[in-house]
Order: structure tokens, then sequence, then C-alpha cells
């Protein structure tokens, strides 16, 4: 018996043996990714603990109020099962604490991939540890892939955790404050495996939506942040369709040079985004820091421009199904995902 009970155990300890070994890779980034996460939340204090701070400036004082009643009102107007999170901030000091890396093949706009256990395919991955964050993104490019590296503002674990607010998202204007923190709360509702580009849209779309209607509720409070937000969003909106009507000659020139060897494709390629890049820059908006940004030097890559898909490729069939589907009933429509996740 003790000899079964032996074997058994050894056979169990080499699957795991092999296991590890074969993930490697996978398992250090999870344990990193696990003792930044922990180490921020563990850091991190009670709002309650700035707010009751005499020498903490009232100005941001304000911004923190301002994210207990957008979580107030996810609850009380949107159902949000929200009141365990954000309930705590990290104090950055300034400092930038995440980079999130994305790939793209570079003759193609397909998404570099990666696998994860429960969240399945992901085109993005996210660091705490900047000099991993540059070692991946040195890697990528030496086997030929076009990657965009850029710093983040808040992360979701997706209701699974208690996750605190980074204090530097106190810089934003209400308006991006306010709908950063309805985003990431509908990542925590909803959340369809295998879908990274319609996950991130569905959170964009939602955020906007309930940030709207968060400021009409409040006219009296909000009237000149709804105002701003407003311009704010025609002008986001207006970058953002630029960009997803180019995709299309993107995909095209890619198609006529795919037979071309790699210092021909690399110039022909190089001209369309100076194109790409002159013709952005001619764009007329609100807001003179889109004007400001878009003068500035734009590391335009294939990366670059999936963020853009990435983040709003699915906008105009979710304003469309708000209206034809669900009569302009933003919260018939949240229901609407909420019930049918298994389904989607």
């Amino acid at each position: 018996m003790k000899s079964i009970f032996r074997k058994i155990l050894l056979l169990g300890l080499t699957v795991i043996t092999i296991f590890i070994v074969l993930k490697w890779d996978l398992i250090r980034y999870g344990l990193q990714q696990a003792k930044g996460q922990f180490s921020i939340m563990y850091n991190a204090e009670p709002l309650e603990f700035y707010l009751e701070n005499p020498s903490y400036p009232d100005s941001l004082k304000t911004k923190i109020e301002l994210v207990k009643s957008v979580k107030s009102f996810a609850n009380s107007e949107l159902g949000f099962s929200s009141e365990d999170q954000y309930e705590k901030m990290y104090d950055q000091q300034g400092k930038e604490l995440m980079w999130v890396a994305t790939a793209a093949y570079p003759y193609s706009l397909e998404s570099y991939e990666w696998k994860f256990p429960v969240l399945g395919k992901v085109s993005y991955k996210g660091f705490f540890i900047e000099e991993e964050a540059l070692k991946l993104e040195q890697e990528l490019k030496t086997n030929g892939f076009d990657v965009r590296l850029r710093t983040a503002s808040a992360w979701s674990t997706l209701g699974w955790l208690k996750d605190p607010i980074l204090s530097n998202v106190l810089q934003y204007s209400n308006g991006r404050l306010a709908e950063l923190i309805f985003h990431e709360l509908t990542h925590d509702e909803i959340f369809i495996r295998d879908s990274v580009d319609f996950n991130e849209n569905l959170a964009s779309f939602f955020g906007q939506e309930f940030t709207k209607m968060f400021f009409e509720k409040q006219p009296e409070l909000f009237k000149k942040d709804h105002n701003e937000y407003l311009d704010h969003l025609e002008d986001k909106h207006s970058l953002n369709q630029f960009v997803r009507d180019y995709l299309p000659r993107f995909d095209s020139l890619y198609h006529q040079i795919e037979a071309f060897n790699t210092t021909k494709k690399e110039n022909q390629k190089y001209y369309f985004i100076e194109k790409f890049k002159e013709d952005l820059r001619n764009q007329k908006f609100k807001n003179p820091k889109y004007t400001e940004f878009l003068k500035s030097e734009i590391d335009v890559n294939n990366a670059y421009l999936l963020s853009f898909k990435r983040y709003s490729g699915h906008q105009q069939m979710l304003a469309q199904d708000l209206k034809e589907k669900f009569n302009g009933e933003i919260l018939s429509m949240l229901d609407f995902y909420q019930k049918n996740l298994d389904s989607l």
C-alpha cells in the first residue's frame, strides 16, 4: 500500500515539476503581477485617511469625493456591486506604476496575443516592473513585431479583489475621472472570455454613457463639467473616427505589398504612415490639447493603430444597438449584457 502511495506521490510531483518547467515564464509573470498588485493594495490607505488629513490639498479631496459619488451612483442607479471597490488609494507620489505592452504583425493589422488561464487570449500584457516591460518590448521588436509600450492609470481584477485608486488619476478632469471609474467598474460586471477588444469597447461605451448620465442627473453640480465632457467626447470621437476610417487603407496597402521584399515593404509602409500623420495633423478639434498632441512626434505603427480598434472599433455598432435594440435605454442595454454573458 505504501509502495502504491509513493508511486502516486512521485508521479504527481513529476507532473507538477514538468508543468512548472514548461510554464515557468507564465508562472514567473503571474508571481510578479501578484506581487505588484498586492504591494499596492497593502500600502493603499482608506480614502478617509486623505480626506481627514488637513495638509492634503482641497482640490484633490474634491476629486476623491467625486470618486465616492461615482461609486455611489453606480451602486444606486446602475445596480453595480461596487461597495468594496476603490475604497482605498495608493499614493504614487507622481511616479508611474504600470506599463502595458501591445504588439502587432508588421504588415498586417493583426494583434499579437498572449494566452492566460481564465482570461483566455489577451492582446496586451501589463507590468508593475518597468525593466520587465522594456525587456519584452525589445524581444518583440527583435522578432519583427510592431510594439507600443504605454503607461496605465488603473487596472481591474474583474471584481475578484478590492481594487484601489492610483493617486495620479486625481489630476484628471472630472469627466475623465468619472469615465475611468465607470469603465473599470463595468469590467467587474461584464467580462467575456477571449474577447479583449469587445470587452474594452463595451467598457468604454458604458463608461461614456454612464458619465453623461451621472452629470445629467446633477445639473446643479456638474453643468460646466458636463459641457466640457461633451466637447471632449466630440474631439475623441472625431479622432477615433479618423483613425478607423484610415484602417481599411492600411489593410489595402498591406495586401498590395504582400509580395514585395522587406526593404520595399518598409519603404511603402513608412511613406504611408507619414501621409497618415500629415492628414492627422490637419484635423480640427475643439480642445487645443488635441492639436498640440498631434503636432508632437507620434510613434505610429500597427500596434498604435490597433489601439483605436481595441477601444473604439465597436463604438458605432454599440451606439446603433442602444438606439435601435434598446430604444435609447442604457440600463436595458446594461441588463442585457449582464444576463447574457454565457451566450455572447
